[in-house]
C-alpha cells in the first residue's frame, strides 16, 4: 500500500494500470495451461461417467451371459376333473428344469404332530411339580417343572426354550371353568418328527393330530416325502403340495422372461451406443466435438460392441449363429432393434440355439470328457481330445497341431498362449487314444460381459482405467504448473513494483534537484538583473 501511495506522484504515469496489465499479459501460459486442464477435467469426468454407465450396463449383460441366467422355466398345474377348482401343488422352475409334462396324484399330505393339554383357568394356574417326558423324532428330553416355572405359562415357556423342534402355544376353547389349554405341535411334519409325551407327566395331554408323510404319484412312481415342498423329485422344479387331487405338472419354457432379459440388453446396448455417439461426435458445419472425440479407447470400445452383435457366433449348435437370425438388427445409428415376432419364433423353434447367441454353453462328444469351465482368456470353438504317451493334448477343430495341456491327476486345461488357454476340463482316463472332442460357444452376451470387465474392473488395469489414471495425473501435473507460473507472477509484480518505486523516487529527487538549480539561476539572472 505505501508503494502504491506514491504511484504516478511524480511521473504522473497511471503506474497501477501499467502494472496491471504487465501482470495480466504475463498471465497468459496460465490461462493457457487453466484451459488445458478444463479440459482434461471434462475428458476425466466423461471418462468416470462413462465407467459408472457400463458398470450398469454390465448388470443387464449378467442376467443372460450363462446359458442356466438365459432360460426361464415356468411350471403350471392343471386338474383332471376340469371343473375342479382346488390348488392342489404350486411350482417354482429354475433354469435346470426342462420342458415336460408329469401326472400327479397327491394322496395325503405330510403334517406335524399336535397334542392339547387339559383345561386351566388361566396361564397362571399352578401345575404339579415333577418331569414332562417330550419325545421329538425318537429323542426324548425331560423338561423339569420346580418352583421357578410351575404355572402352565412357565411350562409354555419351558419347552419354548428348551430347544426341540415343539412349538408350544395357548388355545381358549370357550370351557367356563377351565378354558385355557396348551397346545404342543410339532415344528416338522413327517412320520420321523413326531411328538409324544412319556407316561406319568404333571400335565395330561391328548393326541389331536398324528404327524403324517406327504405320499403322491408322479409318473406312476410312488413317492413318499416327510415334508410338503419337494425339490428332489423333478430336476430344476420345486413342487409344494396343498391338498388332495390329481393332475397334470407342465414345465414349458417361459419365452415372456426370456425376451424380457434380451430387451434389457438391448435397452443398454442402445443407451450406451448413443452416449458413445455424442462423446465421439463432430459436428460438420460448427466443427465442435464431443467431449472423448477420437479418443482411440473409446473408439475401440464402440467398434468392439458393434462387432459383437453383428458378428457370427461360434460353436453354436442349430440353425441361428447370428442375432440377425432371431430378429435382433443393427439401425444407421448403431442402436438395435427388436423383432418381437421373429424372437417370438426363434424361441419356440430352439431356445437352446438362441440361448448360445447370448450365453456360454459347451458340449463334450466322449463320456469320459467333462467340461468344468474357461477363463477369459478361452477362445470359443471345437478343440479335439487326444491322449498320448499318458498326456491330454487339444488341438483346435480344423488343425493337426495337439499340444499338451496342462494339469495333474485328471484335471487339467488348455496351454498358455493357446486358443484353448483356460478351458478346464477332466478326463477319466489317461491311456492312449482319441477322446472326441470340447465344444465352446461364447455368446453375445458373454463376449460383452469380457469386454466390460475389461474396462471396468480395476484390479485389471484395463484401457479405461489408463485413461482415467491419465487424466487424473495430467490435472494434477497442470496445477502444479499453474501454482509454479503463480509464484512466478507474485515475484514478477513485486518486482515491477519496486522498480517503478525507484522510479518514483529517482524523479522525486531529480525534480527537487531540478527546482534548487532553477532556483539558483533564477537568483543568479536576479543578481546580474539589479533586483
Amino acid at each position: 500500500m505505501a508503494q502504491t501511495a506514491i504511484f504516478g506522484i511524480n511521473s504522473n504515469l497511471d503506474t497501477g494500470s501499467i502494472i496491471d496489465n504487465l501482470v495480466k499479459l504475463q498471465r497468459t501460459p496460465i490461462n493457457i495451461v487453466e484451459a488445458k486442464r478444463s479440459l482434461e477435467e471434462a475428458k476425466l469426468l466423461s471418462f468416470q461417467d462413462l465407467r459408472n454407465r457400463l458398470q450398469t450396463f454390465k448388470g443387464a449383460v449378467n442376467t443372460l451371459n450363462t446359458e442356466a441366467r438365459f432360460l426361464a422355466t415356468k411350471g403350471g398345474f392343471s386338474n383332471n376333473n376340469a371343473t375342479d377348482t382346488n390348488s392342489v401343488v404350486s411350482l417354482s422352475t429354475s433354469s435346470q428344469a426342462t420342458s415336460g409334462t408329469f401326472s400327479l396324484t397327491v394322496n395325503n399330505l405330510a403334517r406335524e404332530s399336535k397334542l392339547v393339554s387339559e383345561g386351566f383357568a388361566s396361564t397362571s394356574a399352578a401345575i404339579t411339580l415333577g418331569t414332562i417326558n417330550i419325545t421329538v423324532g425318537g429323542t426324548t428330553t425331560g423338561i423339569t417343572i420346580d418352583s421357578t416355572n410351575n404355572t402352565v405359562d412357565g411350562l409354555r415357556l419351558a419347552i419354548n426354550n428348551s430347544g426341540l423342534n415343539v412349538n408350544a402355544t395357548f388355545l381358549n376353547d370357550g370351557n367356563s371353568t377351565n378354558p385355557l389349554r396348551l397346545v404342543l405341535s410339532g415344528a416338522n411334519t413327517g412320520v420321523d418328527n413326531s411328538v409324544s409325551i412319556g407316561s406319568g407327566s404333571p400335565v395330561s395331554f391328548t393326541e389331536t393330530q398324528s404327524a403324517q408323510n406327504a405320499n403322491f404319484i408322479l409318473d406312476g412312481v410312488s413317492v413318499t416325502k416327510s415334508g410338503n415342498v419337494v425339490s428332489d423329485v423333478i430336476e430344476g422344479a420345486i413342487i409344494t403340495l396343498e391338498s388332495i387331487g390329481s393332475g397334470a405338472v407342465t414345465l414349458s419354457s417361459d419365452t415372456d422372461a426370456i425376451k424380457e432379459k434380451v430387451q434389457a440388453y438391448v435397452d443398454g446396448y442402445n443407451e450406451l451406443m448413443l452416449h458413445l455417439n455424442q462423446e465421439l461426435a463432430l459436428e460438420a458445419e460448427t466443427g465442435e466435438t464431443g467431449v472423448l472425440f477420437a479418443n482411440f479407447t473409446v473408439q475401440n470400445l464402440q467398434q468392439s460392441l458393434r462387432d459383437t452383435v453383428s458378428s457370427q457366433i461360434l460353436g453354436v449348435t442349430g440353425d441361428f449363429s447370428y442375432l440377425s437370425q432371431i430378429g435382433i438388427r443393427t439401425l444407421s445409428n448403431g442402436t438395435l432393434s427388436v423383432n418381437d415376432g421373429d424372437l417370438s419364433d426363434a424361441l419356440a423353434a430352439d431356445v437352446a440355439n438362441v440361448s448360445q447367441l447370448f450365453s456360454s454353453s459347451s458340449h463334450t462328444t466322449s463320456s469320459a470328457v467333462t467340461f468344468v469351465g474357461f477363463t477369459t482368456k478361452t477362445q470359443p470353438g471345437t478343440y479335439n481330445v487326444q491322449v498320448s504317451n499318458g498326456v491330454p493334448q487339444l488341438a483346435a477343430s480344423g488343425t493337426t497341431t495337439f499340444i499338451d495341456a496342462v494339469g495333474s491327476g485328471n484335471f487339467f486345461a488348455g496351454a498358455e498362449g493357446t486358443d484353448a488357454e483356460g478351458l478346464n476340463f477332466r478326463i477319466s482316463s489317461l491311456s492312449d487314444g482319441s477322446y472326441g472332442s470340447i465344444t465352446l460357444a461364447i455368446g453375445v452376451a458373454q463376449i460383452t460381459n469380457r469386454i466390460l470387465a475389461n474396462l471396468t474392473d480395476a484390479s485389471l488395469q484395463g484401457p479405461l482405467e489408463a485413461e482415467i489414471d491419465t487424466a487424473t495425473e495430467s490435472i494434477k501435473d497442470f496445477d502444479e504448473t499453474v501454482t509454479q507460473l503463480e509464484e512466478r507472477i507474485v515475484l514478477f509484480e513485486e518486482n515491477l513494483r519496486e522498480r517503478f518505486t525507484n522510479l518514483e523516487i529517482s524523479l522525486g529527487r531529480l525534480n527537487s534537484q531540478k527546482a534548487a538549480f532553477d532556483s539558483s539561476i533564477a537568483g543568479i539572472q536576479a543578481l546580474f538583473s539589479g533586483k
